[in-house]
């Protein structure tokens, strides 16, 4: 029997942190004002339409509002708000919503398609607790099936494959570079300021990765632009320039004196900021403090760094593939949610809502992925 009263403490719980107004729930469902009010003090029971209207316009699964014991991802960001309140605009809870219900749904597709991940636990012991993060990004990349000198090409898609669920989506917040969350259904979630830099972006990505694999008890963590300077701030940034400029990779290259030319060729190669690099280099003692401090104000073009979402594409593609990367779709789950429907799997209508689009607008977007709906031919 469907606890109205526990029902109304999630609706409200849900517009609360999303700072709905009741004026924009019932815009947005079309749910009288009355009924809502009703819903939310638990007086009144939801049609089985009602529970489908506001689990999509909230973003949730609609099996968190029937379920008398469910808990939500989203419970979980009341936390997060409470500790970070100010630097979340009412815009971005909406997109962390949006990204947690994405997480879900690829959790739900990763079932359906049976998608076995391949689980990365850390050893019960490590050698060397002062490289402990050096030792894990070796291993890692052994566990991915790269060699200490092999270059990454898109690292989005590889750390997928450690079965974490990675989207990254559009901020206002230019301060907030990445933020990695527990999902009580789907696990370790790691959104990713798609406003940042695109070499910046892969940094942020490993660093939440470390978080994932190091920080397992907590239940987020929110990485800043100015990191903060903590063992655990500390650790995620010496584990991410491992994983993505391993050292045995630098030193292979014979270098007698750096210039612009070779740091900008070696950051478009490890495809890292060239403010990252110099860092490690430091950190290698294959650069000083005064060729660190000259080198700091150089910058790698962005006319050189290449988004492999958008590798070989037309200029027109490209503009508009991108509006659909800042809403947190991505090529691999595009694919995967297609995969399910053209295996009538999921229907339709499933889709689009996997997709955050109207059904009638589910053509033009899968046209941009070079995928089609059943009865097209």
């Amino acid at each position: 029997m469907l606890d109205l009263r526990l029902l109304g403490k999630k609706l409200l719980g849900c517009r609360s942190r999303l700072e709905y107004s009741m004026c924009e729930v019932v815009n947005g469902t079309g749910i009288n004002q009355k009924r809502l009010i009703d819903l939310e003090n638990g007086l009144l029971e939801p049609t089985g339409d009602e529970i489908l209207i506001l689990a999509d316009f909230f973003k949730e699964d609609y099996k968190f509002f029937i379920s008398n014991q469910q808990s939500s991802a989203s419970e979980n960001t009341e936390i997060l708000y409470r500790q970070f309140g100010n630097e979340f605009s009412k815009e971005d809870r909406r997109r962390i919503q949006e990204f947690l219900y994405l997480c879900e749904c690829e959790a739900d597709i990763w079932e359906l398609l049976k998608k076995n991940k391949k689980i990365y636990n850390l050893p019960p012991r490590i050698q060397s607790p002062s490289r402990e993060a050096d030792e894990i990004a070796t291993a890692i990349r052994t566990f991915l099936g790269y060699n200490n000198e092999d270059l990454l090409q898109n690292i989005f898609d590889d750390f997928r494959k450690l079965g974490l669920h990675i989207f990254r989506r559009e901020l206002t917040n230019s301060n907030i570079s990445g933020l990695f969350i527990q999902h009580p259904i789907a696990g370790k979630c790691i959104l990713i300021n798609y406003s940042e830099d695109l070499y910046r972006q892969n940094f942020t990505l490993a660093h939440e990765v470390a978080h994932s694999i190091f920080d397992t008890n907590a239940t987020y963590n929110v990485s800043f632009s100015k990191t903060g300077d903590d063992l655990k701030e500390r650790r995620a940034n010496r584990f991410a320039a491992s994983f993505l400029m391993p050292e045995r990779g630098i030193k292979k290259f014979t270098i007698s004196k750096w210039t612009d030319q070779l740091l900008i060729e070696l950051a478009k190669q490890f495809r890292v900021s060239i403010i990252a690099l110099l860092y490690r280099l430091l950190s290698l003692k294959l650069l000083n403090k005064t060729e660190f401090e000259f080198f700091k104000k150089l910058k790698l073009s962005h006319s050189l760094k290449e988004d492999p979402e958008l590798k070989g594409l037309s200029e027109k593609i490209i503009i508009a593939k991108s509006e659909i990367l800042k809403k947190g779709l991505s090529t691999t789950y595009v694919r995967e949610c297609h995969e399910a429907y053209a295996n009538s799997i999921i229907s339709q209508s499933r889709l689009a809502e996997m997709l955050l689009i109207p059904e009638e607008e589910l053509r033009d977007l899968l046209a941009l992925f070079n995928l089609k709906l059943i009865y097209e031919f």
